[in-house]
């Protein structure tokens, strides 16, 4: 993340988070789950880095698909896609 800082200077970044980034643990329904992801801790860390150290002018969170799995499988995908973007615009989590 240091490294792509000091490339990026103080441009604006604009953030594409991909919900299936995360392992499926975390965020199952979407259409390319990935054994091994990310977790939800280094998920939200790439977040809040990202806000606190970049110029994060925009962010999108692609991915979810509400289709697929049970809708506690649903709730928690949303839930978890919600608190990244939460950590994008600020929020820690402690």
């Amino acid at each position: 993340m240091d490294m792509a800082k000091k490339i990026l200077g103080e441009r604006p970044v604009h953030l594409s988070f991909d919900i299936d980034s995360l392992d499926p643990t975390e965020a199952p329904t979407t259409g390319t789950p990935v054994r091994g992801g990310l977790s939800f801790r280094e998920g939200a860390y790439l977040c809040e880095y990202i806000q606190k150290n970049m110029n994060l002018v925009s962010m999108e969170l692609v991915e979810i698909n509400p289709k697929l799995g049970t809708q506690e499988e649903v709730d928690l995908t949303v839930k978890t896609g919600l608190s990244m973007i939460r950590c994008a615009l600020g929020e820690t989590l402690t």
